[in-house]
């Protein structure tokens, strides 16, 4: 299972704003390591410091790059939804773990 957050600002009480994570969605998924394939492949050398995974997600899941994942004690950061071909049977994201 994996949790689907995203940063969002909240009123302070001092007149300003602070950052908090909003959940957005619960959802099953899988984590692999990134392959070496196309267009994943441009995205995990571009990640290269770190190890890029694939998250896969059911279709039509409310994911966009910078939201969170988190799989127990894995935080994982979105860094880009990857293509659509076709018709949608499952959403796939590359995503790196945060530290």
């Amino acid at each position: 299972t994996c949790v689907i957050s995203r940063a969002t600002l909240t009123a302070d009480g001092a007149g300003g704003q602070t950052e908090t994570w909003a959940t957005v969605a619960t959802v099953a998924c899988r984590v692999a390591a990134m392959g070496g394939r196309g267009a994943e492949r441009l995205i995990a050398d571009r990640l290269s410091a770190v190890t890029p995974y694939v998250v896969t997600l059911p279709a039509e899941t409310d994911v966009e790059p910078e939201d969170r994942i988190v799989i127990g004690t894995r935080t994982l950061e979105v860094a880009a939804v990857l293509a659509i071909e076709g018709w949608e049977t499952a959403r796939r994201v590359a995503a790196v773990e945060t530290r």
